[in-house]
């Protein structure tokens, strides 16, 4: 998340989501790391702000000097035993430069350590939004094995939720058909990541 997209209709999209999520009861202790590019440039303005775009206590954020020069020490500090949002500029992948990314590894060295807890993760998208989450979810596969997984796709982007609990998926996947009605089975999928 780079200050230059704070504000934009996919931070409004997120906050929704999340709103919905915890007023059905299924996220636990939410903490968000904004993963940003530009972290030096925050002032407390722009926390207060993210913050209230996603529809959070500004106390969920978390607010530290990390860089992600050091992508091993950042993501080993991540330790957190409450459910947590990565909100990465493009999402999970291997482009270039690398910090708009959450590698698959270090997504399942998170997972790994994350026993019940969710994991979500921003996917930003540009062409068609189920053939790119698809291909995430393919490459994930070999690194995050018999993890129950599911995602909310929109038009330019998704939240895909990952848990090794299937029951916190599939109660996260109960909420959004309860908002949705007949149109989640367009907007909501399911699944495990197999190898």
């Amino acid at each position: 998340m780079d200050l230059q997209h704070l504000g934009d209709a996919h931070d409004h999209w997120k906050g929704a989501l999340f709103e919905h999520l915890k007023r059905a009861g299924v996220l636990r202790d939410l903490t968000i790391d904004r993963m940003a590019t530009d972290h030096a440039g925050w002032t407390e303005a722009d926390f207060r702000l993210y913050a209230r775009l996603l529809r959070v206590e500004p106390r969920q954020i978390i607010r530290d000097d990390r860089t992600l020069a050091s992508r091993k020490n950042y993501f080993a500090e991540l330790v957190h035993s409450g459910d947590l949002f990565l909100d990465p500029d493009t999402g999970i992948g291997s482009g270039s430069p690398i910090a708009r990314y959450v590698k698959r590894k270090e997504l399942a060295e998170l997972l790994g350590q994350a026993r019940g807890s969710v994991i979500a993760v921003y996917q930003h998208v540009r062409g068609n939004t189920r053939e790119r989450v698809d291909g995430c979810l393919r490459a994930l596969g070999g690194d995050i094995d018999g993890v129950s997984w599911c995602s909310y796709e929109s038009g330019a982007g998704a939240i895909l939720f990952f848990s090794k609990s299937e029951r916190r998926i599939a109660s996260i996947v109960g909420a959004f058909g309860k908002l949705l009605g007949r149109h989640a089975e367009r907007k909501v999928r399911t699944g495990r990541c197999r190898r």
